[in-house]
């Protein structure tokens, strides 16, 4: 009977040592403080926004703005690859994975602490530090951009620093584009060393801002030079003529203005600064002193100017002389 026993009881305990060895084994791996990291970093680079921010400790800075904490806007990790794992006095382990994102390598270390236990065998963690970095945006000369292709607008009329929240790490381009605007897109990287970063987008005029102008404005002046008066109404063409008026005044525009344009005094206006016109009056007068009639027959300098807005459509042009 002793022989029949002896025998269970060794292989009870190769499996009591088996599963001990299994759960160790799990412990140090696929439940340990890197198999938590790892899962937040996989949520991360495969674009799942909800995923990350439902881990625990995953928090923003409620003073920073979430547009960009969906999935669309993530700019995670290519590639991973644990590179360790320290304990420190305090019992929180530091876990540093190296990560890419396209041509962009870093490396990030994350704070993580064990929050409770899982069945009774497997630890649960949780970020000591949050993985969700803040970057403080400054926008020049128009409220709106793009980050990784999501729009969106600082919702301030200055160049001043407004903080967004986004998933670390990764790679975030910062761009704009729009009807008549253009900027040299930047990328910002983020991988929490520090967890708060700058960086800042310079807006400016694109050719076909300048392109659409140019052609009001002479179109502008083409109409002008319609109006068979010495003051055409609302234009800068005019001149005054001290003799009798005796024939319909005919005014052209000999020269057009060469126009340049930038940022205006105010954000999110546009300058055309002064230009040279030339235009040309001929028109009949007789004298007020001897009744003689001659020809006004001469070109006429002026310089114009302009402030520009864009319109809400993103099309219409508000043309203002200064």
């Amino acid at each position: 009977m002793r022989r029949a026993v002896l025998p269970w009881l060794v292989v009870g305990a190769l499996a009591v040592a088996i599963g001990f060895g299994v759960v160790l084994g799990l412990n140090a791996t696929v439940f340990g403080s890197a198999g938590f990291v790892r899962v937040y970093l996989e949520a991360v680079a495969r674009g799942d926004a909800r995923g990350a921010l439902s881990m625990p400790g995953v928090a923003a800075d409620p003073d920073a703005r979430a547009d960009f904490l969906v999935d669309a806007a993530l700019g995670g990790p290519d590639a991973l690859q644990e590179v360790a794992v320290e304990r420190r006095p305090d019992g929180t382990e530091e876990v540093t994975f190296a990560w890419r994102t396209g041509t962009t390598v870093g490396a990030s270390t994350f704070t993580v602490e064990r929050i409770g236990t899982r069945l009774g065998l497997f630890p649960e963690w949780g970020f000591v530090a949050s993985p969700v970095a803040t970057v403080d945006l400054t926008i020049a000369h128009d409220e709106r951009f793009d980050l990784n292709g999501v729009a969106a607008e600082t919702g301030i009329g200055a160049a001043a620093p407004v903080s967004y929240a986004v998933l670390a790490p990764g790679v975030y381009r910062l761009d704009h584009h729009s009807t008549y605007l253009e900027a040299a897109a930047v990328d910002v990287v983020v991988d929490l060393a520090p967890p708060r970063v700058s960086a800042s987008l310079d807006v400016q005029a694109s050719p076909a801002l300048l392109t659409q102008i140019t052609t009001e404005v002479h179109d502008y002046l083409r109409e002008c030079a319609t109006q068979e008066v010495l003051f055409p109404t609302g234009c800068p063409l005019g001149h005054a003529i001290a003799n009798r008026v005796v024939s319909t005044p005919a005014w052209s525009i000999a020269e057009y203005p060469e126009l340049t344009v930038g940022p205006g005094p105010e954000f999110g206006t546009w300058l055309v600064p002064s230009a040279d016109v030339v235009s040309h009056l001929r028109v009949d007068v007789q004298s007020l002193f001897d009744g003689t009639v001659s020809t006004f027959d001469e070109d006429l300098p002026l310089t114009v100017s302009y402030v520009v807005t864009i319109q809400a459509d993103d099309r219409t042009l508000r043309i203002v002389p200064q």
